[in-house]
């Protein structure tokens, strides 16, 4: 299956999903990311905040952790600011958050982030594949990012699914370094 196949087989398998069964996966990925990820060696890491109507897996949970447990860690988050641009803002508790024309929540009044300072990226992703590739919504906001990041910025992906054996991928195409499901955590060279 190409991308474009890929990504409506796999939408359309998320909002399938009962609640219940979002929930449970939502806490499964939370906890296997917390347990995974050593947040002392970290200053700065970027989350995507999900679309609640595409069922995409909520990372508030994992934000109110780091927060409570490991303060010192700044929190990053996108905006869109043009077609297929992302800025990034650091995320307080005092950001006001308002819902953008997708249903993205992003950041109405915050201090932009220059992309140097992040350590780890969070992202969101429809499907992977066995060597980290993934597809998304098809826009390319997280390939251009990533593009731009550090060369030893981490780069993490949440799925609700197990990968698919390949996806056909293009030279613009940042792989991930680890990709968190629930049943288990998949890291690639």
């Amino acid at each position: 299956m190409d991308k474009s196949q890929l990504r409506h087989r796999y939408l359309s398998n998320r909002q399938s999903l009962t609640r219940f069964q979002v929930q449970s996966r939502n806490q499964l990925i939370s906890q296997r990311l917390i347990n995974y990820v050593s947040w002392t060696d970290l200053n700065l890491v970027h989350f995507y905040l999900p679309i609640v109507r595409n069922q995409e897996i909520d990372t508030f949970p994992i934000i109110e952790y780091l927060r409570k447990h490991y303060p010192a860690v700044r929190i990053a988050v996108p905006k869109v600011v043009q077609e297929h641009t992302l800025d990034h803002y650091l995320l307080t508790d005092r950001t006001k958050l308002e819902l953008n024309l997708w249903g993205i929540p992003e950041p109405a009044n915050a201090t932009a982030i220059p992309l140097d300072q992040i350590d780890l990226v969070v992202t969101p992703m429809v499907i992977f594949d066995r060597a980290g590739h993934r597809v998304g919504y098809g826009k390319g906001y997280y390939d251009r990012f990533l593009a731009k990041c550090r060369p030893d910025t981490r780069k993490i992906g949440l799925c609700y699914f197990e990968p698919v054996e390949q996806i056909d991928f293009e030279s613009t195409d940042i792989a991930m370094d680890v990709v968190v499901t629930p049943d288990g955590i998949w890291e690639f060279e």
